[in-house]
């Protein structure tokens, strides 16, 4: 027996349960990177910028999805973009977690 790739119903070439699984990434992205920038703009510092521009890579991944499923983005640049997107995600995050902790280090050095 073949499994389909997805479940739910579908309207020609448009999938309704991955738009709806894109449409909820694409809000939940949108809102953490929403959380993120109130949190820079409170906090004014190196790693939470990272952290707001690693949310925007976040955010960027459903919106690459949807630009191929809207036939805007060919398959091989969907992949290339997403992974991309994976790794300046990861590279931001390590970098946000190093400057963080390197400049809380520092601060303790000063205050002895």
């Amino acid at each position: 027996m073949i499994w389909p790739a997805h479940v739910g119903g579908h309207l020609g070439e448009f999938h309704a349960d991955i738009a709806a699984v894109l449409l909820v990434s694409t809000l939940a992205g949108a809102a953490l990177c929403g959380l993120g920038v109130v949190a820079y703009r409170r906090r004014r510092s190196r790693s939470y910028l990272l952290v707001v521009v690693a949310l925007a890579a976040l955010l960027a991944r459903p919106l690459v999805a949807l630009g191929s499923t809207a036939a805007m983005v060919s398959a091989e640049t969907h992949h290339l973009l997403e992974h991309s997107l994976d790794a300046v995600f990861v590279v931001l995050v390590l970098t946000a977690v190093y400057h963080a902790r390197s400049v809380e280090r520092r601060l303790d050095e000063e205050e002895r």
